[in-house]
């Protein structure tokens, strides 16, 4: 049974788009907007922790004041406005996760056949990675390392012997047991297994050379069983066969898939800690990869390393979460891209903490949570075969979210004794009060509807947001009351009617309901008891039982909830009518925006003349006149310029002819014939002078 303290709430394929989003200004206000300031009340419900930027441990201070920082509630509000108002969902990373699933053949270990693995050495070229091919890699067993380095190899990783810190699983602790720089030595082929791969034994009279390279330990040797488990043996590298450059972007998945640089949970690999060293050093890193044609597909530190996903978490979003088009969140909240940038139009203080402060003990709990890499849960399942980030036709679970505790009483984690995955901190307890300020600039009457409708869970009773760290146990759940509006009930009908003009079924849609079922406090149990599962079951639930998430409102016990909807079926037809009118408004205005700046940029008088006569009415039709009554001048002072820059030229070559009499006069005929025509001579007073003196 797959239970979390989390859910998710499904991403629509419906995106709302604004039409004012693309008229939005700080300087120029729209016609129906207003400017002012919310005063807002947090108060904590359940023990809550915001970690400070200096002390980690300690909540947030200044001068020995406590408080929430703006960034904290404003991404909080931001969020919701984002469900709430079927915005894109473009906070998402474009990563690639990998998968190392022995348990499942079609997955992962039909990609992993000994055929496709091949060995080599990984360094650096400058700002370039290089793979040193070395083919199939040898194997060689414990017992043999045990005769070249007189250690107790097979002893040391023995079932039972074997240790179980993450430490005695690394690769790098081999070496140290080694206590030898000297890898490279002569090796005799004894044996082939039934997957082809070839064993090897030391031999100082032969001629093979070799580097013996270790890997980790995931478990201990068991040699007791019918089918003995457990690794025995290690490999050797041979002689490079060629050098392949390793493709940025195959970089980086291997990179993100050993947590590189990772300071929080999962923190960075051990086994990459020490190897780049190594490399940053100059020198080689064992490798073991796979080719796709001449290229390297993908590599990893171990012999079944983690093999990249076919997508990233982003290609999992329905198309239109991709438009470049604004949304109602980046209309409000503004946005930063590569290549533009809007500033929100809304701004939230510090929240500083105003009565009831106490300070907790300090306590010692596990916060982190399954991967998305971790499909049962991070991918939408329909209870047929799993979908993984290799399906083509696979859709990300949505918007993550942490369901409000029914009690104010926080929960304990175990196994904090391992400082590696503990987080230490000191929350204030329960009845603390925070107080700050929402400025609102601009913004029209949907839009601080949709702030509101966030505030409050579209005023909907017994609903509360959580804020800060560890939301998982039931810290954080706080409740949100406003001042400054005389009824917020106008705002939130505006909003609604605008959501229910553009998204079918608003009010009662998935989105909202699984929201708001969150945000009240339900009786969890069985499969909705908000707890992490044990580290044994996340394998059983996939290998076995093939459990999988549900939606929140589809667990146990659940209790479905959703907003009272404040809007009548008049109201969403008056919406669309006066939808359709802006539409044909903004079509208008596109066709006069494009028409205006075509004239602006051209010297052709029909098109003034055509527009001055389409839009008389133009604020700024007299600039226009006067525009094309300047070209008109300038164009008249230089037709002839062509003309009589030709007639000269023809003149002179006319004059050449003067010592061939008969053939002079042919030609004269011609040019007095050719220019007296109108059609070439356009009326210019030149060419007739030029004319007139042929006929002389």
């Amino acid at each position: 049974m797959i239970t979390a303290p989390f859910n998710f709430v499904p991403v629509s394929e419906e995106v709302f788009f604004p039409l004012w989003s693309d008229n939005v200004s700080h300087d120029i206000p729209f016609e129906d907007t207003q400017s002012g300031v919310l005063d807002i009340t947090i108060t904590a419900k359940s023990p809550i922790f915001v970690k400070d930027s200096k002390d980690k441990e300690q909540f947030c201070s200044h001068n020995g004041e406590y408080y929430i920082p703006s960034t904290s509630v404003k991404g909080t509000i931001r969020n919701i406005v984002e469900i709430m108002s079927f915005s894109k969902m473009s906070q998402v990373d474009d990563d690639t996760y990998a998968v190392r699933d022995l348990n499942n053949s079609d997955l992962y270990m039909s990609q992993m056949k000994p055929n496709n693995i091949l060995c080599g050495w990984l360094k650096k070229d400058g700002n370039n990675f290089i793979i040193e091919d070395c083919g199939r890699a040898g194997r060689i067993k414990h017992e043999e390392i045990d005769n070249i380095f007189k250690k107790d190899f097979v002893s040391k990783f023995k079932s039972g012997i074997f240790g179980d810190k993450a430490v005695d699983k690394t690769a790098f602790q081999k070496y140290v047991l080694l206590e030898s720089d000297k890898l490279t030595y002569d090796f005799e082929h004894i044996s082939t297994s039934s997957t082809g791969d070839k064993r090897y034994s030391y031999n100082s009279s032969s001629s093979l050379r070799g580097t013996i390279v270790l890997t980790g330990q995931s478990s201990g040797r068991d040699e007791n069983k019918k089918k003995p488990t457990g690794k025995a043996y290690e490999f050797i590298f041979f002689e490079q066969i060629k050098d392949i450059k390793v493709a940025k972007e195959v970089m980086d998945n291997f990179l993100f898939a050993y947590f590189d640089k990772r300071e929080t949970e999962p923190k960075e690999s051990p086994d990459w800690t020490f190897w780049k060293k190594k490399l940053s050093n100059g020198e080689k890193v064992p490798v073991f990869f796979q080719k796709d044609g001449n290229q390297i597909a993908h590599f990893g530190l171990s012999y079944l390393y983690k093999l990249p996903y076919k997508y990233s978490i982003k290609d999992g979003l329905p198309p239109l979460h991709s438009k470049e088009k604004l949304d109602l969140a980046q209309t409000i909240f503004g946005y930063v891209n590569d290549t533009q940038a809007l500033k929100g139009r809304v701004q939230f203080s510090h929240f500083k903490a105003i009565s009831a402060i106490k300070k907790m003990k300090t306590v010692t709990e596990v916060l982190g949570s399954p991967r998305a890499s971790y499909y049962p849960i991070y991918v939408t399942q329909n209870g047929d075969e799993y979908k993984t980030f290799m399906n083509d036709d696979f859709s990300i679970a949505g918007w993550k979210r942490y369901p409000i505790h029914q009690t104010n009483v926080t929960k304990k984690t175990d196994e904090t004794e391992n400082e590696n995955i503990g987080t230490t901190f000191t929350p204030l307890k329960n009845g603390i009060i925070f107080k700050g300020k929402l400025r609102y600039h601009n913004l029209k009457k949907i839009e601080l509807g949709a702030i509101i409708s966030a505030l409050t869970f579209h005023n909907t009773a017994d609903t509360f947001h959580n804020i800060g760290m560890a939301k998982a146990l039931g810290y954080g759940k706080v409740k949100i009351a406003i001042k400054g509006l005389d009824t917020i009930e106008n705002y939130l009908k505006a909003f609604e009617v605008e959501m229910a003009s553009n998204i079918s079924n608003w009010a009662k849609s998935e989105q909202l309901l699984e929201l708001i079922s969150m945000a009240t406090p339900q009786s969890n149990s069985g499969n909705s008891t908000l707890t992490y599962m044990d580290l044994e079951d996340f394998a059983t639930n996939k290998s076995k039982t093939k459990d999988f998430l549900r939606n929140y409102t589809a667990l146990k016990g659940i209790k479905k909830c959703t907003i009272k909807s404040l809007v009548s079926t008049e109201d969403i037809e008056e919406a669309n009518q006066l939808k359709i009118e802006q539409i044909e408004i903004q079509k208008q205005q596109k066709i006069f925006d494009n028409a205006l700046s075509l004239v602006l940029k051209s010297d052709n008088i029909t098109l003034y003349e055509n527009f001055i006569q389409k839009y008389s009415d133009y604020k700024d039709i007299d600039k226009i006149i006067a525009t094309k009554e300047k070209l008109q001048k300038s164009q008249e002072s230089n037709k002839f310029e062509k003309v009589d820059t030709q007639v000269k030229s023809a003149w002179n070559e006319l004059q050449k002819k003067k010592s061939n009499p008969k053939q002079y006069a042919k030609l004269r005929d011609k040019f007095i014939k050719k220019w007296e025509d109108k059609k070439n001579n356009k009326g210019s007073s030149v060419v007739l002078d030029f004319v007139k003196k042929a006929r002389e």
